[in-house]
């Protein structure tokens, strides 16, 4: 009997220094350490450009210098680079740009390569000149997730390379944006 006794003074007593501490209040909290200072914010936004630019230097012992392939895209449009390729997305709109080395000694003959060597199909042709330099095009389509997507790739041979743009949407989006290869296609600074 002797510890319950004891044992219930002992709460007993630590109720009784609480309730006189909230009374009678006793030594003051130490005060809350302030908020820490907001952080700056800063936007980073992505990157957006207004042009793709394909370098080409002077070839060693050229009196000519060398020159830029300067190709309009959209802006606000996000976009990732690998390598030589770059890739605009809006949605589900791409245009996607890059410079594939070619052996053959015209634009028509490197995309029909290029075309034959992938698994789409679809029909390759000469395109009207872009910037002076002979360009193919090439049409295919292919299925993704269920979803029809029309594409149109243009070549145009500058030297050994053949830049590329190319434009794809969902089929039922396609000609209601071609607008953004047209604007594409308008491209400066070629050799």
């Amino acid at each position: 009997m002797n510890k319950k006794l004891a044992g219930s003074a002992v709460v007993g007593a630590a109720v009784l220094a609480i309730v006189a501490a909230l009374i009678w209040g006793g030594e003051e909290a130490p005060a809350a350490a302030p908020p820490p200072p907001p952080t700056p914010t800063t936007t980073t936004l992505p990157y957006q450009a207004t042009k793709e630019i394909y370098d080409f230097p002077a070839e060693p012992g050229s009196e000519s210098g060398g020159f830029d392939f300067e190709i309009p895209v959209p802006t606000g449009w996000a976009v990732t680079h690998d390598k030589d390729r770059a890739t605009y997305r809006s949605g589900e709109l791409v245009l996607e740009t890059d410079r594939v080395p070619i052996t053959q000694e015209d634009a028509l003959g490197g995309l029909q390569a290029i075309a034959k060597a992938s698994p789409y199909g679809g029909t390759v042709a000469k395109h009207a000149d872009v910037a002076y330099d002979e360009a193919a095009e090439w049409d295919y389509s292919y299925v993704r997730d269920g979803v029809l997507r029309q594409v149109n790739l243009v070549g145009v041979g500058v030297g050994d390379v053949l830049i590329t743009i190319r434009y794809e949407a969902p089929q039922p989006e396609f000609l209601g944006h071609l607008n953004v290869l047209a604007d594409a296609l308008e491209v400066s600074g070629a050799g």
